[in-house]
């Protein structure tokens, strides 16, 4: 259970910038478009900045098992189809 979690946050991180990224160009775009906060802009975009980081940290958290179940089937090995086949003698 405890490697679990590991093996989640582990995840978790690797996707964090990524959705921090997305999260925060969305919080840009509404303070740009929207002129009712132009005035403020700087105090809006400082606050999207941190509203981006807590909000990725929990959405990672979500999306990280479902991101390892992806992989998951990919990177098991698999046995041969030659491991079970009689072996020569040389």
């Amino acid at each position: 259970m405890h490697s679990e979690i590991g093996i989640r946050a582990q995840v978790a991180a690797l996707l964090f910038t990524t959705a921090n990224i997305g999260v925060f160009t969305v919080a840009v775009y509404v303070v740009m478009l929207l002129p009712a906060l132009h005035a403020d802009a700087g105090y809006w975009l400082v606050l999207s900045m941190v509203v981006s980081a807590l909000l990725s940290a929990p959405l990672c958290w979500l999306i990280a098992p479902r991101v390892r179940g992806k992989w998951r089937k990919k990177l098991v090995a698999k046995p041969s189809p030659l491991t079970d086949s009689p072996s020569r003698s040389f």
